[in-house]
């Protein structure tokens, strides 16, 4: 260490300082049920027929790590997206969203959902428990141009794979 000093100079440790609060409160939270789990989404891929060249595009505060655990899988065109003013617009093959949601959740989702091209996945996970009916949940992908295809319950809740319908009106739910 004295040899390193010497080439180098004297070094003044720096005091560590704790972050901001103003700083944590930006970060994404993880979702409220715990992580968002990849091997029933890469199972539900496989079982909807999607390749592993498919454009995903995942949305939600955990979706980095739902990224990595794709790719980790080999899906190497699986990516971020937020949705909004300003945001790419691509038309995606998947849309992942990663974070339990319930109706009212779905609602404001469906903008990112409406991103995926005709014929392309939509999936996102629905809370267990209150505000949790699959029919409501039916209504709406209905109402936003999509068809329920597979829902997959768990004590967590239903992961729901919904397709989106060939010329499907880009309304609001």
């Amino acid at each position: 260490m004295e040899a390193l000093r010497a080439v180098v100079g004297q070094t003044h440790p720096r005091e560590p300082r704790a972050p901001s609060s103003e700083v944590l409160s930006d970060m994404p939270k993880p979702p409220p049920d715990g992580r968002f789990q990849t091997a029933p989404v890469v199972a539900l891929l496989e079982q909807a027929g999607v390749s592993k060249l498919a454009s995903i595009r995942v949305a939600g505060p955990g979706a980095l790590a739902v990224v990595l655990g794709l790719r980790r899988h080999d899906y190497d065109q699986a990516g971020c997206v937020c949705a909004g003013e300003g945001s790419p617009h691509e038309e995606p093959d998947v849309v992942l969203v990663a974070q339990p949601c319930g109706e009212l959740d779905l609602k404001r989702l469906l903008s990112v959902g409406r991103q995926v091209r005709p014929g392309g996945a939509f999936i996102f996970q629905l809370k267990a428990g209150p505000g949790a009916s699959l029919t409501a949940v039916e209504w709406l992908l209905q109402h936003a141009g999509f068809t329920l295809e597979r829902h997959l319950g768990s004590s967590r809740g239903a992961l729901i794979l919904a397709r989106r319908r060939a010329f499907a009106p880009r309304q609001a739910a």
